[in-house]
């Protein structure tokens, strides 16, 4: 038997990357993820900053599995930044930096200070890189957001959609370099089937300096069922739901 749990990879201080490719949205983890850090962690803070799903979708998706953000957010427990409606002229085109994001997430760790425990979610730096913002400028704002996180000890969790999963580009390099674990959500290889929807890996990243507290290799790879609410996971080649 196995579990899996992001949370349990979260090291203060340092980021857990997720990356996910089009056959395989890591958007569950996310939102497990989240779940999995307020109960663990009921009197910390949570900031998500978010450049794709916006609050209404987060709560939609949090309700089915049982957990309602709405007292969070009214507690100012969680911290909701939505890109596109608060930052809509946040435009490449007319040279605006990714600053002002980090702007808000400054603002938002600064009235986190004094809670047991703060974790930040970016949810995602490949949209800032679709709608036209530079691969360095992206790659400078993940080392701000990092050293943001080092400095005060949060949690940080990005994830980051992977186009081109055999040619990594500049920005998921950068990541990598910068991450102290690194979980891949990954299609099957024989292609999505009604029984298994994706795998997982679990990769100690180069910034871990204390031993890693899991490890999954690809050749093991945990596999998984998406639910209406919530993912079942298999150990490979047993066909037997762990979680």
């Amino acid at each position: 038997m196995s579990s899996f749990s992001v949370n349990e990879l979260l090291t203060p201080g340092s980021l857990t990357l997720i990356t996910d490719q089009r056959a395989a949205p890591g958007d569950f983890i996310l939102h497990q993820l989240l779940s999995d850090y307020v109960r663990s962690a009921p009197d910390g803070r949570c900031i998500i900053v978010s450049a794709t799903q916006d609050l209404a979708k987060w709560k939609a998706i949090s309700s089915r599995s049982g957990f309602n953000l709405n007292p969070k957010i009214e507690q100012g427990t969680i911290t909701f930044i939505d890109i596109p409606t608060q930052l809509p002229t946040l435009s490449p085109s007319d040279n605006v930096t990714l600053l002002p994001i980090l702007d808000l997430i400054r603002r938002s760790m600064a009235q986190a200070k004094g809670s047991s425990r703060t974790l930040l979610i970016i949810d995602d730096l490949a949209t800032l890189e679709w709608i036209g913002h530079s691969a360095l400028d992206i790659s400078r704002f993940a080392r701000a957001a990092v050293a943001l996180c080092a400095k005060d000890n949060v949690d940080l969790a990005v994830r980051h959609h992977v186009a081109t999963p055999n040619d990594l580009d500049s920005v998921v390099r950068t990541l990598l370099q910068l991450a102290a674990y690194h979980i891949e959500v990954l299609p099957l290889l024989s292609g999505r089937s009604g029984a298994i929807s994706g795998e997982i890996a679990i990769h100690a990243g180069v910034t871990l300096s204390c031993a890693p507290k899991r490890v999954i290799a690809r050749s093991r790879a945990l596999q998984y069922r998406l639910g209406d609410y919530h993912a079942v996971y298999f150990e490979r080649g047993t066909g037997q739901a762990v979680l």
